[in-house]
């Protein structure tokens, strides 16, 4: 693929349009766990609580856990994606080497990979019962 292929795949009002997409989530979530950092301070004091009560709100706790390491993990991303736009690499499938297409990255504007790559990966992933490893985040997936 020549390199004057590879400058004029997204155009500068597509790159400005999917930049400010970028900034905009991670201003969000920027705010969403600085705000939310005082508030998950909740002591772990069960004494004198009832047994469903103190249950409720540890599962409340490893709720709010999760979806703030889910946002820290898309935060990541993120901010992987604004280094990413800054190279002449964005946009571009690590697996084939294709354009992303515009559509794609705007839904999305995380994507490493094109459609059919991402597909496939999907495919080998759910295809593969033990040992399986995510692709997109490169970590293993336990199966119990």
């Amino acid at each position: 693929m020549s390199n004057s292929r590879r400058k004029n795949h997204l155009t500068k009002k597509q790159l400005k349009e999917l930049n400010e997409k970028v900034l905009a989530e991670r201003e969000r979530i920027q705010n969403k766990l600085n705000f939310d950092a005082p508030h998950k301070k909740m002591t772990a004091t069960n004494s004198g609580r009832d047994e469903v009560d103190a249950a409720n709100d540890d599962i409340l706790r490893h709720s709010e856990l999760r979806f703030a390491t889910r946002e820290s993990l898309y935060l990541k991303k993120l901010l992987k994606t604004l280094d990413l736009m800054e190279s002449s690499e964005y946009g571009d499938c690590e697996d084939c080497g294709e354009h992303i297409s515009f559509t794609r990255l705007l839904a999305r504007p995380t994507s490493t990979m094109c459609i059919g790559c991402k597909e496939d990966a999907e495919r080998s992933e759910m295809q593969s019962v033990h040992g399986r490893v995510s692709k997109s985040l490169g970590k293993s997936i336990s199966v119990s």
